[in-house]
Order: structure tokens, then C-alpha cells, then sequence
């Protein structure tokens, strides 16, 4: 854009601190807005005296702990802040400094929410809708429509699983998950990658917590009825996490065991009852060194169907993150709708297994997947998202596996949505002490393409009593969706 001298009437930003999530939001914020304008924005602190700023139209940003001007506007009636956990309120209004000048309030609970409301102020306000079909609405440029919106997440955590190494550029992942009101991943590795470090620091910089993984027998032979195997499998549990991962300032730790098989004993015995016993055990002793941890145990509900009662006798300090429990959403297939009924009790029996002390979680499956033809385990550590350009160009031509994935996928996303909003509800409605919900996006190229199915999740997970319809509606008017 050129700018130009501009003698009409500007907006400005009047900002909140500029530091952690709320430094990205008003970064987000301004890269919004400045396309708009014919003239370069300038910001201001929420010091700034009101007076000299009343022939301005007002951009106010923050939280009531952070900005006092939202503070006085909340003291005066002119808005409600949304009090829960990373919520958000936006009001477009005439402005109470001056009214004929229009103020908008973007208030967040806390950093993250402030970052949630620039991101939905953008994909449903500003963005195009059905009123505005041949765009004669001219954002920051004539009076905006007035409007107020007020929202909070039902499910706290809200996230991706993905492998490591399918991660091709981690900061623009991580920027894309903050855009759809993603706080947490989780990332696979046989190795703790070299840049870890940086790669958690990133992620806390956007509102993400990250989830480091590894086996805790997964894919490896094991006799867990073997007191030596469990002891070796302790001690090798204890030294991974203590020479790899406990110095990384990460938020937790996924791993998986022995669940994934069709089977439901081994050596003779119920695979429910020994899991608990072994993941007891190891994670006992893990607790006991790092009690502040948040350990998530990876089930595969295809060992366990019947025997899950058995699964009430896990720590409660452990998350059960269940797979596989059955239909859409837990099936790799969106369009796999046959045993929904099942599915949907299975569900609330295994929601509060462990009474008010319940930690659930739940993989979402229906994205894409990995070529489980061409895998194999990492021979070491390795750099973690830095890939060329030029890689991920090859990778995101229309040939490529993620668009005939998600072509498929994305029909039968819109068709049988109300199945994820379905079961997301029996969780909500269990009241476990916490629930936490991931997508499988293992090797979807989110860093580059922000595909429609992993956004209709996302907003699914943030507020799964919202129509089915209506979520397609919003989602699918954003600028940023790309569909396959």
C-alpha cells in the first residue's frame, strides 16, 4: 500500500501491555486493520491522557488488568467483559469520548482471550457475510455496523496430535492454531528434537501449551505381566523425561503402552486391568520427582470396548486421552457414521469414570493421517519444523496425499458434523474435573493451508451447543479457510 498524506478522520489502537499473548494480539490486530487504511496507524498506550485522542476513532485492546481504559469502559457500563477462562467480549459502538466518532472494544479474560477476540473479530465480523455479498462494506474506511459479541470456550483444552516430524514450519503451525482458538499440542518424537526449546517457547508466545511424547512401550516388544520389563520400562521412562524433555519448560507429557490391538488379553490376562498397573506404576514414580506434570495416557479403546470400568482404578493425577472408541469422530474416516448410537453411549460411560476427579480427553480423528507405507521410527534427533520453501511447495501441489484426504474428508465433515458437536456435549454434560480434545492432523500441511475441516473442529470444540449448521455457515465465510 502507499500511504498518503490523510487529512480525513484515522482509527488508532489504544493497547494493554505489549508483552506474551497479548504482544501477539495486538501484532494480529494491527496487521488487520493497516490493509484497510490509506495512512500508516500509529498506536497508543492505555496512559495516554483520553482527551487527546477524542477526534480519533478508537481501537481499544486488552484486558481490564491490563488496560485501563477497558477497566473504566467495564466500570461504566459501556462493556461487559467475559469473566471465564480465555474468554473474550467486542463491542462496536459510538464512541463515549466523542459521538461522532466510533470506538470498538476488544477485552479479553486474560492474554489468550484477547487473542481470541481479535482472531473472531476478524473471521466474523469483518470478514464478508451474506448481507455484504458484493462487498460494499468498507472496513475502517466508512461507519462500521455496530455489533456486540460476548464467548467462551465449553471444553478448556483445545488442541492437535500430530508426529514431529510432519510439522514442516512450526511457527506459522502454531500461528494457524492460534487463529482458530487452539491453546495445546501434542508432538510425537522418538527424540526430543534439537530446537525443542525454541519450539515451546514459540507455542507459549501464541497462548499453546505443548505436550511432548514418547513410548511407554508403544510399538516396541513388551511383556508387561514381566516385573523386570516394568521395571526396566520405569527406569527408561524416568531417564527420557529427565535428560530429554524436563529442561524444555514444556507443559506435559502424552505417551502410549500396550493398547493398540484388536485383542483384549494378554498373557492371559484383561489388557484393561494390566495397563493399570503398569501406568500406575511408571507414572507413579514420575510424579513422585515432577508432581506438577500433566501426564496424558493415550488409550486405544479397541483393547478395552467392555472392560473400561476396569480404567476407574487409574490415577486420577493421569488423563485418559481416548482413540478409537468407535464411529465418527473417533473413527479415521468422516464418513464412518454405522455404530453413532453405541459410540455415543460408550462415550458417556467412559466421561466420568473416575467421579469428580475425572481428567478426560479424546482424540478427534476424520483429518488426515500418515503413509504408513513409506514410515519408519527416527533414527535420532532432528531439527523440528525448519523445512525450505521449496520442500513444502512439493509437498502442497494438488497431487499431493493431503488433498485427496481431505476432499474426501471435508464432505463428510459438513454431512456428519453433529456427530463431533454430539459427543463433544455427552462430554461436557459428564462434568469431569477436565476435558481436553485433540485433532489428528498428522501430515495435513496446516503451516501452510488452514483446511476447513480442522477449522470447523476447532470451532466445534470451542462451542459444540452451536448448530451444526451455523459453524459450517461461520467457518466457511473466512477468508483464511482453504478447501480442498
Amino acid at each position: 500500500m502507499d500511504y498518503v498524506k490523510h487529512e480525513g478522520i484515522r482509527w488508532t489502537i489504544v493497547h494493554g501491555e505489549y508483552e506474551g499473548v497479548e504482544r501477539h494480539a495486538l501484532d494480529v490486530l494491527y496487521n488487520i486493520v493497516q490493509p484497510h487504511v490509506p495512512y500508516l496507524m500509529t498506536l497508543h498506550s492505555h496512559a495516554t491522557d483520553k482527551q487527546s485522542l477524542s477526534d480519533y476513532n478508537l481501537i481499544v485492546l486488552g484486558t481490564v488488568r491490563s488496560n485501563a481504559w477497558i477497566a473504566e469502559l467495564s466500570e461504566r457500563g459501556h462493556i461487559q467483559p467475559n469473566p471465564k477462562a480465555e474468554g473474550y467480549a467486542i463491542k462496536v459502538f459510538a464512541s463515549p469520548l466523542n459521538p461522532e466518532r466510533q470506538m470498538i472494544v476488544i477485552a479479553g479474560a486474560d492474554g489468550n482471550g484477547t487473542l481470541y477476540g481479535v482472531n473472531d473479530f476478524e473471521h466474523y465480523y469483518l470478514d464478508p457475510n451474506e448481507d455484504d455479498l458484493y462487498e460494499k462494506k468498507r472496513n475502517f474506511t466508512e461507519p462500521m455496523p455496530e455489533y456486540e459479541a460476548s464467548s467462551a470456550p465449553a471444553i478448556p483444552e483445545r488442541g492437535f496430535w500430530t508426529w514431529g516430524h510432519v510439522i514442516y514450519d512450526y511457527r506459522k503451525y502454531m500461528d494457524h492454531m492460534a487463529k482458530w482458538k487452539l491453546n495445546f499440542i501434542t508432538i510425537w518424537n522418538d527424540f526430543a528434537p534439537i530446537n525443542a526449546k525454541e519450539v515451546t517457547d514459540y507455542a507459549h508466545s501464541r497462548g499453546i501449551k505443548v505436550i511432548w511424547s514418547f513410548s511407554w512401550s508403544w510399538g516396541e516388544d513388551c511383556d508387561p505381566n514381566d516385573p523386570e520389563e516394568l521395571s526396566k520400562w520405569t527406569e527408561r521412562v524416568l531417564d527420557t523425561y529427565e535428560t530429554q524433555y524436563a529442561h524444555l519448560g514444556g507443559d506435559g507429557i502424552y505417551f502410549q503402552t500396550f493398547t493398540e490391538t484388536k485383542e483384549k488379553h494378554i498373557g492371559g490376562k484383561l489388557i484393561a486391568e494390566v495397563v493399570v498397573d503398569w501406568v500406575n506404576h511408571i507414572a507413579g514414580k514420575l510424579l513422585e520427582r515432577h508432581p506438577e506434570l500433566w501426564l496424558k495416557f493415550g488409550i486405544h479403546a479397541t483393547s478395552i470396548e467392555e472392560n473400561y470400568p476396569l480404567l476407574a482404578k487409574l490415577d486420577p493425577r493421569v488423563n485418559i486421552t481416548w482413540e478409537d472408541a468407535g464411529a465418527f469422530p473417533y473413527s479415521y474416516d468422516a464418513n464412518d457414521n454405522q455404530s453413532i448410537a453405541e459410540t455415543m453411549q460408550y462415550t458417556a460411560n467412559i466421561g466420568g469414570l473416575r467421579g469428580e476427579q475425572e481428567d478426560f480427553g479424546l482424540v478427534i480423528k476424520g483429518g488426515t493421517f500418515l503413509n504408513w507405507f513409506a514410515f519408519e521410527h527416527q533414527k535420532g534427533v532432528i531439527v523440528l519444523g525448519q523445512a525450505s520453501e521449496a520442500l513444502i511447495d512439493s509437498l502442497s501441489g494438488q497431487k499431493a496425499r493431503p488433498y485427496k484426504q481431505w476432499k474426501h474428508q471435508q464432505a463428510y465433515w459438513m454431512k456428519n458434523l453433529h456427530n463431533l458437536l454430539d459427543t463433544l456435549k455427552v462430554i461436557v454434560e459428564q462434568n469431569p474435573k477436565r476435558i481436553a480434545a485433540e485433532a489428528l492432523v498428522e501430515h495435513g500441511l496446516w503451516e501452510r493451508y488452514m483446511w476447513f475441516p480442522a477449522a470447523l473442529c476447532a470451532e466445534s470444540m470451542w462451542n459444540p451447543y452451536e448448530s451444526a449448521e451455523e459453524i459450517i455457515r461461520k467457518v466457511a465465510l473466512a477468508k483464511e479457510v482453504h478447501f480442498a
